[in-house]
């Protein structure tokens, strides 16, 4: 049973700049249907505690690690008199404290992408399973186990890799790690047969067309992982590998994990919020401040 997840959010932010120079991605701010202000992060941490998973290590940047913090705190005693007259004040601080149990902050440094990140919480997993989200990545329903709850199924059913997945069109598969899989006899579960980061639309047509989905739509990353522990095998070994630069991704630790299995990919049925980029963060921003369960 995965209890424990690992949230990368230690990137610099560059496509949200300038406001990721002063502000977090985790900590970019959303408004409830009710009003109720919140961030990235809140949101993030309420999906997983929602599904059982009580053990959150938030991976960040040396320079964001002290914002991430003093946000939990909630301003302390500079907020103290306000919130003894603001009822609703005190609740939201009392809720904050409560997160901040459930939360260890791991630092990455340097910002070696998104494989490295998850190795820098090695410790932090003690070799066990993890369920890995990406930190620019919401899940609705809003604080609901919904999303997460078929991903930990699957996971408990095969003890192997599974990973969500959403449909993209042709002419984005070059944004996206890539997916292929072969359809169960599971409604939305597929056995994942390859894998590709980014590739072109030619080499997308050819490879990784996964059978069952119309011609010109694939399957792409959801931004939601569950490892077995033979992750930490895989990526301890890439880890003392001679590598030229750039960012250490996940995608050659997903390989050699379908090297040795199985692994499995879920459709989910709801839907994902990218907050990564100027335009995704306005589409979710929207999305949620009209957000109905309805």
């Amino acid at each position: 049973m995965i209890t424990k997840a690992i949230v990368p959010m230690a990137g610099l932010g560059t496509r949200l700049y300038p406001v990721s120079v002063v502000l977090p991605k985790g900590l970019m701010p959303f408004v409830l249907p009710d009003g109720t202000l919140t961030t990235g992060l809140q949101l993030i941490v309420g999906s997983l505690l929602a599904a059982g998973v009580s053990q959150i290590a938030i991976v960040v940047s040396p320079e964001n690690r002290a914002m991430y913090e003093a946000f939990l705190e909630g301003g302390g005693l500079a907020y103290a008199t306000a919130r003894a007259h603001r009822p609703a004040m005190q609740q939201i601080y009392d809720s904050l404290q409560q997160l901040r149990c459930h939360l260890t902050f791991i630092e990455q440094s340097p910002l070696g992408g998104l494989g490295h990140a998850v190795w820098c919480a090695r410790a932090f997993a003690d070799g066990a399973p993890v369920l890995v989200l990406l930190g620019d990545h919401l899940l609705l329903p809003l604080n609901s186990p919904a999303p997460l709850t078929p991903i930990l199924q699957l996971y408990q059913q095969y003890q192997s890799p599974v990973y969500g997945v959403h449909r993209v069109p042709l002419e984005k598969v070059a944004m996206y790690g890539i997916l292929k899989g072969k359809p169960t006899a599971q409604p939305r579960v597929y056995r994942m047969d390859h894998l590709c980061e980014k590739p072109t639309p030619e080499h997308a047509q050819q490879h990784l067309r996964t059978d069952g989905l119309p011609p010109d739509q694939f399957f792409a990353h959801s931004g939601i992982y569950a490892f077995p522990p033979t992750l930490w095998q895989i990526l301890e070994q890439i880890a003392h590998e001679p590598r030229s630069g750039g960012e250490w991704t996940l995608t050659v630790a997903q390989q050699r994990l379908l090297q040795q299995g199985d692994a499995y990919l879920y459709e989910s049925e709801h839907p994902v919020l990218d907050f990564g980029t100027p335009e995704e963060y306005r589409r979710a921003f929207c999305t949620i401040a009209s957000y109905s369960h309805a």
